[in-house]
């Protein structure tokens, strides 16, 4: 339990992983700004969240910000998102568009928006996650790919098992 697994599937990047936790616990943690709070983002960095509307056309805009003084690169560095939540299917599934924004919540041209399924899975002794990234084309998927957001994606979801787990 709590490996990541990648793959691609078309212009869909897919990444799964299995927590030991209930499937209701694990949802609250992608549903509630207090939980996300505290496991959003890659190690290292801070979530703050501006606005979080949970429902079916709600906004969920927010900043991380590099507070890791090792990561010498980064440090102090903000990264702001925004999504639109599209459907919500209690304990069971969230469907959202993904983009990277600015602090006022525009839509930043130059990084393409995603869609995104995340999954919760009754498996034995836990849950499984399967988050679906969905590109509007293969250059999309290969930009955000190599970008990092899959060691970024799996450091957060490390950040998350440490709370889901306890």
């Amino acid at each position: 339990m709590g490996t990541v697994k990648s793959h691609v599937e078309g212009k869909t990047l897919v990444v799964e992983r299995s927590f030991k936790a209930p499937r209701e616990l694990v949802f609250e943690a992608f549903s509630s700004p207090a939980h996300l709070e505290a496991w959003w983002g890659p190690a290292g960095w801070k979530t703050d969240i501006r606005t979080f509307e949970f429902e079916p056309g709600g906004t969920w805009h927010y900043c991380m910000t590099c507070v890791d003084e090792d990561q010498v690169d980064y440090v102090g560095m903000e990264s702001w998102g925004k999504a639109t939540f599209l459907e919500i299917d209690p304990h069971s599934r969230i469907v959202y568009l993904d983009a990277f924004a600015d602090e006022a919540g525009n839509v930043n041209p130059d990084f393409p928006v995603m869609t995104i399924t995340n999954e919760f899975i009754d498996i034995p002794d836990g849950t499984l996650l399967v988050s679906r990234s969905e590109f509007t084309d293969d250059a999309a998927l290969k930009q955000v790919v190599e970008m990092g957001a899959v060691e970024g994606f799996s450091s957060q979801l490390d950040r998350l098992n440490a709370i889901v787990s306890r």
